[in-house]
């Protein structure tokens, strides 16, 4: 086994430390590695995929180092030395979550549609192999199932089971009343929007345009788990730290 880490530049003489004493590598795609360790939260998480998409070729193991660690590997955070203990002895689970792919952008939580200039609604179209919407709203998300327990609640959407194979569709300030969140068995979603907007990725602004497709990522996460991962336990953690 060969293990890579990536780390919150807080937690750096940590990450130093478990790279001397396990002989770890730095995260890079050009290196090989079997398990990519992440000291710090789900923030770091997302980042290392942002910036290293090669981290869903292996198994995460999320530490739980943060404020906000939804994705961790234990129901509770545990000692670096315990995990890499169970990964040693190949005491886990792997569980595959599902990711957004928008012209490249991986999500493993949601994709967002704002408008450039703030203070005017989108006037906009989905498209959908099942038909379309159009509506008028402040921004539009597009999320994975367990995705939507963090930015899709303050629209009022549904909490999905992750094991669900759907993508899902909520509105911010939907001017439309008719507008409700959406969850979809499509593959993909097509938003067309008469004006140049931005397209927001897990946070972090990633293109502009007019025309945006969003679909199944091809890729997923592949995360240790040691012990039971409860989900309702997790959703409801992620909303009281809200």
């Amino acid at each position: 086994m060969v293990f890579a880490v990536y780390y919150r530049p807080d937690l750096r003489e940590a990450a130093w430390d478990f790279k001397r004493r396990y002989g770890a590598v730095d995260l890079s795609c050009n290196d090989k590695f079997t398990h990519v360790f992440i000291f710090g939260g789900d923030g770091t998480l997302l980042e290392a995929i942002r910036r290293y998409p090669c981290v869903l070729d292996s198994v995460v193991v999320h530490l739980g180092l943060g404020r906000f660690n939804f994705y961790r590997s234990a129901q509770l955070t545990i000692p670096v030395d315990d995990a890499v203990r169970r990964v040693l002895e190949n005491n886990y689970d792997v569980l595959e979550l599902s990711t957004l792919d928008a012209g490249g952008c991986i999500a493993l939580n949601e994709v967002s549609v704002y408008r450039r200039e703030p203070g005017k609604m989108l006037n906009f179209a989905i498209r959908t192999d099942e038909g379309e919407v159009v509506g008028r709203a402040d921004g539009i998300i597009v999320s994975t199932p367990h995705g939507t327990s963090g930015y899709v609640v303050s629209t009022f959407g549904p909490v999905v089971d992750y094991r669900a194979d759907v993508i899902v569709v909520s509105f911010v300030a939907p001017y439309t009343l008719y507008l409700r969140p959406l969850v979809l068995a499509s593959k993909s979603v097509e938003i067309e929007i008469n004006e140049e907007t931005v397209l927001v990725c897990d946070g972090r602004a990633a293109s502009t345009g007019r025309y945006f497709k969003i679909s199944k990522g091809q890729r997923r996460l592949r995360l240790a788990v040691f012990g039971e991962f409860q989900f309702l336990d997790r959703v409801a953690e992620r909303l009281r730290s809200l």
